[in-house]
């Protein structure tokens, strides 16, 4: 059998050809179903999930890192206990029984009867009266037209003092004139009662 004489036209050097019944190539050099892989969007995830797990991770590191290297420096500063940081409450002065719930108020009650001998000076019973206690009004009212008479000069002449009788009281001694010379001495008794105001209850005379 005689062969087909081959062709001695011009090669093309410009590009590749085709072999017969091949599949067919694109500019790029691939063929059709051949084109190279796109990387997946899930590896770009897992490494910002990676990323972000480390920085975590070094923030819990910085965090926990002073308190580990402060336990263990035994010369480290050291917490205070509770029991120092807690203020202490400032000393009630003890020079203030007028502060006192049911304590002699001694510096109130000298005050309140030198008002009253001061009333007692100037023949104004009626005002003296009103600085007395409710239940001992009238009896205070009746004491002060027998023992008073104008004119009158008294005055606190000792410091008060809380005595202890039926019921609680401040006795402030008094002393001077009644009826123009006639010497008159006693004491102003004031009650002393928790939570009331202070009133004077009775005068008495010294013997």
């Amino acid at each position: 059998m005689t062969q087909p004489p081959y062709s001695s036209g011009p090669q093309n050097s410009g590009s590749q050809q085709q072999p017969p019944g091949g599949p067919a190539w694109d500019g790029r050099g691939y063929a059709p179903g051949f084109a190279p892989r796109r990387k997946s969007p899930r590896t770009t995830l897992y490494v910002v999930i990676a990323a972000a797990g480390i920085i975590v991770f070094l923030g819990v590191v910085a965090l926990l890192l002073p308190g580990l290297m402060g336990g263990d420096d035994p010369g480290g500063p050291t917490a205070p206990s509770p029991a120092a940081a807690r203020p202490t409450a400032p000393a009630q002065p003890s020079a203030q029984p007028s502060e006192t719930p049911g304590g002699p108020r001694l510096t109130e009650a000298t005050t309140l009867a030198t008002r009253f001998l001061a009333y007692l000076n100037a023949n104004d019973q009626k005002h003296a009266t009103t600085l007395a206690c409710a239940d001992s009004k009238n009896l205070l009212a009746g004491q002060l037209i027998v023992m008073i008479d104008p004119p009158t000069k008294l005055a606190v002449s000792g410091p008060a003092a809380s005595v202890s009788s039926y019921y609680p009281r401040i006795s402030v001694p008094f002393s001077g004139t009644t009826k123009g010379g006639v010497p008159l001495a006693g004491t102003v008794d004031i009650m002393d009662q928790p939570t009331r105001p202070l009133c004077v209850r009775l005068t008495s005379l010294a013997h």
